[in-house]
């Protein structure tokens, strides 16, 4: 049933710098291009960088829209993912055409911000504007290394950004902490880095252009496993090889549970195809939808978009009549406020 919409771096780990891909030439001024189960939600809250360092946790914190920040456990290194943090989000620099905005988030804009500025990697999975929200990343700075898709790296590169690592599918990276100066006392620079593995993602363009990205993000040798892509679209064989290549197991999976239509054709899926998603990924325990569904918008072209309708609460009750009862367990984020995961 269609709802309408509302109005209303491959590899060797450099200290001191987030992301380097080795073995690949660069000219001045061009990015660096790489050529080349089970989840526990702890509680419901924020902690300190000591606190999940010391336990392993991984914290993660949904932002609105396609946007989430994590702390990693393990390698301590802080991922900021297709952040859009301040102004309303359009296409084209067209307001008229779309304007979307989202829910406010616990702590305020300006707080996420400065926790933003102190990001080790910015991910940008695609490179349309509510993945690489140009207002957002034109106020962060632009040291903060940058992994992503090839179109999304491109729009980082024209911004200034000066590390871009863009990923084609199986391609990975590794990324350490960009430096001591903001580890709390007592800590130490983790030598374990977080390695990012890419994947065939969703297909926005035309058919012949390259599928935008999916990621997974290893923590370590024994942390985390998250998987993110924010359509339910991705090729399923390049999905497996990255499973295998973080060890056949996914303790958090990002993905939207509710579709979101164009005149009736498929943009982002969710509902059965999310469910699919879970088989191909092994089955991991813990789903945080992703709420890019959820927006107050308006303009012109919102009367062509529509939706399933798919609630936490439907998706749960599919996860529970496919895999039984409780096995798989979804947790609705409210946009700023931090899960505690670890794996086990």
């Amino acid at each position: 049933m269609r709802v309408p919409r509302s109005a209303g771096m491959s590899a060797a780990p450099v200290s001191d710098v987030g992301a380097l891909v080795s073995g690949t030439s660069r000219g001045r001024g061009s990015p660096r291009v790489s050529r080349g189960r089970a989840g526990t939600v702890k509680r419901h809250c924020t902690t300190t960088s000591e606190t999940a360092t010391s336990l392993g946790l991984t914290n993660y914190t949904y932002l609105g829209g396609n946007s989430w920040f994590a702390e990693m456990g393990v390698s301590s290194v802080k991922v900021l993912c297709d952040p859009w943090l301040v102004g309303d989000l359009t296409f084209w620099d067209l307001p008229a055409l779309y304007t979307g905005r989202k829910a406010s988030l616990a702590g305020g804009p300006q707080d996420w911000m400065a926790i933003a500025k102190r990001a080790d990697v910015i991910l940008l999975s695609q490179g349309w504007e509510d993945h690489t929200h140009r207002p957002t990343l034109k106020s962060l700075p632009k040291d903060i290394p940058v992994v992503g898709s090839p179109s999304a790296c491109n729009v980082a590169t024209e911004l200034g950004f000066t590390n871009v690592t863009a990923l084609h599918a199986n391609d990975k990276v590794t990324v350490k902490q960009r430096g001591n100066g903001d580890i709390s006392d007592g800590q130490k620079q983790n030598s374990e880095p977080l390695v990012i593995h890419a994947t065939r993602g969703a297909q926005v363009g035309p058919p012949w252009s390259e599928r935008e990205c999916g990621f997974f993000l290893a923590d370590g040798k024994d942390g985390v496993r998250v998987y993110y892509e924010p359509h339910c679209s991705y090729d399923e064989l390049s999905v497996r090889q990255g499973l295998r290549a973080v060890g056949n197991k996914v303790h958090l999976c990002i993905t939207p549970v509710m579709s979101v239509d164009v005149f009736g054709f498929p943009l982002v899926s969710g509902g059965d195809e999310a469910i699919d998603l879970l088989e191909v990924l092994n089955r991991p325990k813990l789903v945080v939808p992703l709420r890019n569904g959820e927006l107050e918008q308006e303009g012109i072209s919102t009367v062509a978009l529509g939706t399933d309708g798919t609630t936490g609460d439907t998706f749960k009750r599919l996860c529970d009549a496919r895999f039984g009862v409780g096995e798989i367990k979804t947790r609705m984020p409210t946009p700023g406020e931090t899960i505690e995961i670890v794996g086990t």
